[in-house]
């Protein structure tokens, strides 16, 4: 119930919190408010592409996912000097910092035109998967796996903070939401505007599931717990 009455009280949520919600929302608006007139510029609209690498987008989300590696990276050094240290807890900043890598260097895309070598003709194009290739299944749901049996690890390391981890758990569900569930939705997306909604869906998941992380990490810094709460 504890999340619930946070999430429906704005004045619970911290102001930093409800500016990355805002900047979420205001992105996706950017991205379908600019690319609906067909007459724009490409050369000024794909700033706004939230499907554009070198997009303000995509920095956006890169410095979110730092800036959850940063508070992780605080997170376990208060815990660190409480002699509450593990080496699950390095856990926070290592997964995060890599996500942040990931968004800017679009790894988990190279891996997809890597892995089109094993789909039949060494070829997307005459797959189910020709938009993403099958990285979901080689990154994507070993990804899932290892972060539901970490998270069960760190719940157990991190008593007390149970409604922090679930914000965590539904964070990283919303993200991955975006990133796997409705990307892999945008293969069966046959025209323009289906594909536009498609994107905005996919990144505004992402972005709204690393400000929910963002928030979970925050409320676990900001909290203070005795040390007999913390199992080693």
């Amino acid at each position: 119930m504890q999340i619930s009455k946070s999430f429906f009280n704005i004045r619970q949520i911290p102001l930093a919190v409800i500016c990355l919600f805002v900047l979420d929302i205001f992105f996706c608006f950017a991205y379908i408010g600019t690319h609906v007139p067909v007459a724009l510029d490409f050369r000024a609209v794909r700033y706004w592409d939230l499907d554009f690498e070198g997009g303000i987008a995509t920095w956006y989300s890169a410095f979110q996912l730092l800036g959850i590696a940063i508070l992780s990276t605080l997170f376990v050094r208060k815990k660190a000097a409480l002699a509450q240290g593990s080496p699950v807890l390095l856990g926070l900043p290592i997964i995060f910092l890599l996500m942040g890598i990931d968004e800017i260097a679009r790894i988990h895309e190279r891996i997809g035109k890597y892995s089109d070598v094993l789909l039949p003709a060494g070829s997307r194009a005459n797959t189910p998967f020709q938009e993403t290739g099958i990285w979901m299944f080689l990154v994507g749901i070993p990804f899932i796996v290892f972060f539901l049996l970490w998270l069960h690890r760190l719940r157990k390391k991190l008593i007390g903070y149970g409604a922090e981890i679930n914000r965590l758990g539904m964070g990283v569900f919303l993200l991955l939401l975006g990133a796997l569930g409705i990307e892999l939705l945008s293969n069966f997306l046959s025209n323009n505007s289906s594909q536009l909604i498609g994107i905005a869906l996919e990144e505004g998941l992402e972005m709204i599931g690393a400000t929910v992380i963002f928030w979970a990490v925050l409320s676990m810094l900001r909290k203070k717990r005795p040390a007999k709460l913390f199992r080693v």
